[in-house]
Parts: structure tokens; C-alpha cells; sequence
């Protein structure tokens, strides 16, 4: 009886694969059906049962490695862990397909989630550190110029502008740090970064308007007339522009 019992035991966690715990259901991966074992563990994914979805990829993939299902099972674990908000260990997941198979057909996809992941564990607010979002640039633009016909390339180019518009408000939010405590030196290169890097972030005619200000405030007119003139003529139906102008007239009239 007692042999009996460790056989049982040994039968349940050598020869299943148990996505909810020994006794309850099972997905058996290693019977020689790749194509179907692999539906098995994509209905688990279906249901919400993440984590043992991700358990089931991951024995999946070490049984078939050299098929196209274990090559799959490594993108499906990645989206396993983005369903559930896991976005960190979503991405390695996603690298980790790239390191094995870097001219798969899917490459473009592997790129663009994990520019959409580090996108996503970036934190929305301006004063929070936005170390993630270099990365995410950087495989966005991956998919935009290395895969010109993807699928991923329109999203990909929307992600990325709103990456863009993030970077930009961090810039604008250091620069009006440095602008209200009257470090106007430190505040117009700020400003002048988000004008010239990012001119479709929505605030650069703003933030040439406050170079136009820090550099009045240093009494550096030749670079303020250079900060309006660019204004006047990118944004000259702006709000921002019309202020600028009355700064720089009340300027000249002082000098």
C-alpha cells in the first residue's frame, strides 16, 4: 500500500503538468501532441488562470523546444504575465524570445510588447522617474523602421508618441520646477528640450514661451528673441505666442 501511495504521488507530479494543484484539473504536457497540448494550456490563459497557464507554457516549451508550439509557448508566458499586469517579468519574457529566435516571424510582436510593457510600468505622474521609458523608445521605434509591413507598426507608432509626450512632461515639469524657485539658467535648456525634441507633444508652444521668460529673466534677449521667433513661426495662432510677444515688447521698451 505503501508503494502504491508513492507511485500516486510520483504520477502526479512527473507525469502532469498540474495547473491548479494535485486532485484538481490537470493539463498533461509530453504525450506527443504538441498542437493539442498547447490548446490546453491556451484555455487555461482563457479562463484568467495566468499563473498556471504560465507553468503550463513552461513545461511546454521544455518539452517541444525545437517546434513552432515551444517557440509560441515562449510569446504566450509573455502575454501570460501582461494579462496579469506583471509587466517587468512580462518584458524579460518577450527579451527572452528574441535571444533564441531573433529572425522569427514574430520578432515584430516581441518588440512592440515590450515597448508597450516598460510604456506601462512607467508611472504616469511628471515628478515620478521615468527610467523605463528609454527602453520602450527604443524597441518601438524597432518595429517602426526595422518592420516597415508589420501589423505592430501603427500601434507601435501610437505608443510611441505617447511615450514621447510623458518624456516631454517630465522635461517641462523639471523646467518649471527650476523656473518658480527663479533658476532660470537651469530652467531654459529644460524648455528648449521639450521645443526641440518633442515638437508634437502638445506643450511645446508653452514651453518656448517659459524659454522666452527664463531667458528675459537673465536678460539674455538675443535668446529669447530666438525662443519667440521660433514660436511666432510654428505656432502663431497660439495663445502662448500672443504672451511671448506683449513679454518681448515690454522687454524692448525697458532696454
Amino acid at each position: 500500500m505503501k508503494h502504491t501511495g508513492l507511485l500516486a504521488v510520483f504520477a502526479c507530479t512527473a507525469l502532469t503538468l498540474l495547473s491548479t494543484g494535485c486532485g484538481k484539473e490537470t493539463v498533461a504536457i509530453g504525450k506527443g501532441d504538441p498542437q493539442g497540448e498547447i490548446k490546453e494550456c491556451l484555455a487555461l490563459s482563457a479562463k484568467g488562470k495566468h499563473e498556471d497557464a504560465i507553468q503550463c507554457f513552461e513545461m511546454f516549451k521544455a518539452r517541444y523546444p525545437q517546434t513552432a508550439e515551444g517557440q509560441e509557448a515562449e510569446l504566450l508566458i509573455g502575454d501570460s504575465n501582461f494579462a496579469r499586469k506583471d509587466y517587468l517579468v512580462a518584458a524579460e519574457a518577450y527579451g527572452a524570445f528574441l535571444r533564441l529566435y531573433p529572425t522569427s516571424p514574430k520578432a515584430d510582436y516581441a518588440h512592440y510588447k515590450i515597448g508597450v510593457c516598460y510604456y506601462k510600468e512607467s508611472p504616469k505622474a511628471p515628478d515620478r522617474d521615468q527610467e523605463y521609458l528609454g527602453t520602450a523608445i527604443d524597441h518601438l521605434r524597432t518595429v517602426i523602421r526595422r518592420y516597415p509591413n508589420s501589423e505592430y507598426r501603427e500601434p507601435a507608432a501610437r505608443t510611441l508618441g505617447a511615450t514621447l509626450r510623458r518624456i516631454a512632461k517630465r522635461h517641462f515639469y523639471i523646467g518649471r520646477f527650476y523656473y518658480r524657485t527663479g533658476e532660470y539658467i537651469a530652467a531654459a535648456p529644460r524648455f528648449m528640450e521639450v521645443a526641440e525634441n518633442y515638437p508634437d507633444s502638445g506643450i511645446a508652444d508653452k514651453a518656448l514661451y517659459y524659454a522666452v521668460r527664463s531667458n528675459l529673466g537673465l536678460n539674455r534677449i538675443d535668446a529669447a528673441r530666438e525662443a519667440y521667433g521660433q514660436m511666432a513661426s510654428r505656432y502663431p495662432q497660439s495663445s502662448y505666442t500672443k504672451k511671448a510677444e506683449h513679454k518681448m515688447l515690454r522687454a524692448a521698451k525697458k532696454k
